[in-house]
């Protein structure tokens, strides 16, 4: 095999070659300064306690998700209070080192008196583990950047070189330590000891510890499956170090064979007890559904990574939570093919640079190829992106990724889980940059030959913090109002908002009154804009803030929401003030009343004020009083209408909401019963308001025009009811028009 010498990975200390690749960063000039490993092992100590404290201030799992893997860990553990413990009595998706070790730190949280929080000792005793291996992480990494960033010849051994090589590794451990992700994943995974022994096996390799390097892997593998993918990287170093096949065959055996038997020692006692529950184990691992993946997108999952089946049936074989679909066994064969391509082309793996490189393409890759991936999976390939690319490349890298983290978890899968469109926006840019770094990786290997794709490279990083800046431009404000839609579909006072956002409702008054910050608080986030609303109660706290008559002083109307204390109190103070025009319950949601101040009419005359008279009164005994239409989608339309019920109905009604064309021909509509069956008329109270909502999709080929919309009831024998407008007449066929829509 050809061992012919390829370029550096960009940031190695070498001559420049004549390529179209941007110069490496450079190392700092710091010949005859003192020397940087004093401010090695400051940072290591701010590391430590950095993380530490972290995981005792900051809740795991943060205010939006309230949850992390502590929560399941727990859950695992308190299972031995019963006399169950994980491959004894039950299996798991994860082999069995970490859910042991939270069996210990569950048995040790015992022997202290629980806080108010049952969590807080189990996960500082745990979280206390995943810290020490992500402070090894932070040394390991400066070790591996001191040697990525050696001097290769006797020439380079020059007074300061030292220095210089100590400089870079401490860039390195800088940016690995203010990174997002490696924190975020420290207080909820396990990961981080997962990365520890695939570091530490990179490092062993490089100190020529073949064995020890095995059995890391090994040790590793039984924490998580992906430090076994350092095993291809350490055959391709062995192969470049002894350089014949007899030997390289007698050293690969030997490196395989170690990791193989350091997995099967450390399993013999499962294998023995309960070897049921490891093959049941296995099996789950190879039988998950994709998820959070272009594999998972293209066979329309857009959930998370979970695992069905009994954990307590070692027979157990329904392990995927969706159909599947793709040939696994092509995707397979396609991704081994080119990793085997770029495992067999030349490189000079002698040198730390490019065995670390190599290192990063084969996690890069894995991602690329594997059916699932979860955020806290970042913390496996941002090490590699820090230690060759301590620049602004590996930065602009590390941000996309970071951010696109984020706005998978905790935004997408918290606040907007409607949303599919952001996570498929996540996952597609996601995929573009870890391939826009598969080629960062591969063009420091092998530069020469990929001298055709260095405009790529040399540009993908800005490029794609443009397009996430463009996305987040656009999509920002798409993701707040999903969350704003699926916030007020979740509060009970929903219908009393949406009623409120009707132009009906502003008609009588764009004033609402309310007792009490927390109803303020519900209202402003969609009402702020086209009402005017006023707090009282203050005056009874603070002088100088407004009375009661103050804000009502010159209205002719006000909407007074009553909920609460704080609401119910304003209204006794408005009962001597004026008088309500009418008053609409909403159940729990509160009761929402029009006032009329004493006084006045509007204009200076005497006429009495009266509410305006409703949109429609049905024979039904409902009074449509307000609704509002939506375009919720290039051809899709949200029809939401108001019903107050003046007296219960005295039968099932099912309501109708159609488009009509110009000639009044039916082109969509939707039939339901109020709310799609949730609050049939049979179960109305009188004076209550009823919020019905009705998603109509329109035809793909309907024509640009204006289309009118209109709404009603029918009874159980198919016949409509009888319908009048404001003034008394009556809709033909019992359609109340709600308006027209412009189809462009």
């Amino acid at each position: 095999m050809d061992n012919t010498a390829s370029e550096p990975l960009a940031g190695e200390d070498q001559p420049a070659a004549p390529t179209s690749q941007p110069p490496p960063p450079s190392l700092p000039d710091t010949a005859g300064t003192a020397s940087p490993a004093p401010d090695f092992w400051l940072l290591l100590a701010l590391f430590l306690v950095f993380r530490l404290l972290t995981l005792l201030v900051l809740r795991p799992g943060g205010f939006i998700r309230d949850w992390s893997d502590f929560d399941t860990y727990l859950g695992i553990a308190r299972l031995s209070d019963y006399g169950l413990y994980p491959f004894l009595h039950f299996w798991l998706e994860w082999p069995p080192l970490v859910p042991w070790l939270a069996v210990g730190a569950y048995q040790v949280s015992l022997l202290f008196p629980p806080w108010t929080d049952q969590r807080l000792w189990f996960t500082l005793i745990l979280g206390t583990v995943f810290v020490l291996f992500e402070t090894g992480n932070f040394a390991l990494l400066y070790r591996l950047a001191m040697r990525c960033a050696e001097a290769e010849t006797a020439q380079e051994e020059l007074d300061g070189e030292q220095e210089r090589r100590g400089w870079y590794a401490l860039r390195v451990v800088v940016f690995y330590a203010l990174l997002f992700t490696p924190v975020y994943a420290m207080l909820g995974f396990f990961d981080a000891i997962a990365l520890f022994f695939l570091l530490l096996a990179l490092d062993l390799i490089l100190r020529g510890r073949l064995v020890a390097s095995a059995m890391s892997v090994g040790v590793g593998f039984l924490v998580k499956l992906t430090p076994m993918l350092f095993v291809p990287v350490a055959l391709r170093r062995l192969w470049d170090e002894v350089g014949d096949w007899r030997t390289w065959l007698q050293d690969a055996a030997l490196y395989v064979v170690t990791s193989a038997l350091t997995v099967l020692v450390l399993l013999l006692p499962f294998l023995l007890a309960q070897p049921a529950w490891v093959t049941t184990a296995a099996r789950a691992m190879a039988g998950r559904s994709s998820w959070e993946t272009v594999w998972a997108l293209l066979e329309g999952y857009y959930g998370y990574g979970t695992v069905g089946g009994d954990r307590l049936n070692p027979a157990e074989t329904s392990f995927a939570v969706h159909p599947g679909g793709l040939p696994w066994w092509l995707i397979t064969l396609a991704f081994g093919l080119l990793y085997l391509f770029f495992w067999t082309r030349p490189a000079d793996y002698r040198r730390a640079r490019h065995v670390a490189g190599f290192a990063g393409l084969t996690v890069t890759l894995f991602l690329l190829y594997s059916k699932g991936f979860s955020p806290q999976f970042l913390v496996y390939l941002l090490p590699f992106v820090v230690l060759l690319f301590p620049n602004g490349r590996g930065v602009a890298y590390s941000l996309v990724l970071t951010v696109l983290n984020v706005l998978e978890q905790p935004v997408y899968f918290v606040l907007v889980p409607e949303a599919t469109w952001l996570l498929t926006g996540v996952i597609v840019l996601r995929w573009l940059t870890l391939g826009a770094l598969l080629l960062e990786f591969a063009v420091g290997l092998w530069g020469p030959a990929m001298r055709w794709l260095a405009p790529v490279q040399r540009y993908a990083p800005g490029a794609l913090a443009g397009l996430l800046g463009i996305a987040l431009v656009i999509g920002l404000p798409l993701a707040g109002h999903a969350y704003a839609q699926r916030r007020l579909a979740e509060d009970l006072a929903g219908g009393l908002i949406g009623y409120l956002d009707s132009q009906q409702a502003r008609a009588e008054s764009e004033v609402i009154l309310v007792g009490d910050q927390e109803t303020l608080g519900r209202l402003a986030p969609y009402l702020e804009v086209a009402y005017d609303l006023r707090l009282a109660g203050g005056d009874q706290m603070y002088a100088a803030a407004p009375t009661t008559a103050d804000l009502i002083a010159g209205l002719d109307k006000a909407w007074v929401v009553v909920a609460g204390q704080g609401g119910e109190k304003l209204a006794r103070e408005l009962d001597a003030q004026g008088r309500w025009l009418v008053a609409y319950d909403f159940g729990e949601g509160g009761q929402l009343r029009l006032f009329a101040p004493r006084g006045e009419a509007a204009g200076g005359g005497t006429t009495p004020l009266v509410p305006r008279p409703p949109v429609a009164r049905l024979a039904s005994g409902a009074n449509l009083i307000g609704y509002t239409l939506e375009r919720t989608g290039p051809r899709q339309v949200r029809v939401t209408l108001y019903w107050w019920a003046t007296a219960a109905p005295p039968q099932s009604f099912t309501v109708f909401s159609q488009v009509l064309d110009g000639e009044g021909n039916l082109v969509a509509g939707h039939d339901s019963q109020p709310a799609d069956g949730a609050v049939p008329t049979e179960r109305w109270a009188a004076g209550r308001v009823y919020a019905d909502s009705h998603l109509i999709q329109l035809p793909a080929d309907l024509p640009p025009g204006t289309y009118r919309l209109v709404a009603g009831m029918y009874n159980v024998f198919l016949n409509r009811v009888a319908a009048s407008g404001p003034d008394g007449t009556r809709f033909e066929d019992g359609a109340v028009p709600l308006g027209e829509m412009d189809l462009p």
